[in-house]
């Protein structure tokens, strides 16, 4: 079998999950590696950041190191980088500083807080859509 190599974008919600899940599917199969890409090393357990804005909990107690999640994991590879483009035809995830080629790619790359046009709430809200 040819070596296959999945590449997730994003390491939130999403990209943990699929690359855990991923990681455990094909953990007996050495020709299948997984590459996590994130410009963070660490996972936001964004849920939780009105904790912090509280002042409830410590800031470190909603982040989680993305070696320690994924340590015992041997088929997947962990990129901390900023993603710049998407070569499709010549399947390549380009980075600042490499590349890394796909056999199929994730895109968990987040989202962003909406105010649904309610009246007042992009003068006057906050938002706790990042760190």
């Amino acid at each position: 079998m040819t070596q296959k190599n999945i590449v997730v974008i994003g390491a939130g919600f999403a990209g943990v999950y699929a690359t855990k899940r991923l990681a455990k599917k094909f953990k007996k199969d050495p020709d299948v590696t997984v590459t996590l890409i994130d410009k963070h090393s660490y996972f936001t357990y964004m849920t939780e950041l009105h904790e912090i804005a509280a002042d409830r909990v410590d800031e470190n107690a909603i982040q989680y190191d993305l070696q320690r999640l994924f340590c015992r994991r041997k088929n997947v590879k962990l990129v901390t980088d900023e993603v710049t483009t998407i070569d499709r035809e010549n399947q390549l995830v380009k980075t600042k500083h490499g590349a890394y080629p796909y056999d199929y790619v994730m895109l968990g790359i987040g989202s962003e807080p909406n105010d649904f046009g309610t009246p007042g709430v992009k003068e006057h809200g906050f938002t706790l859509g990042s760190w």
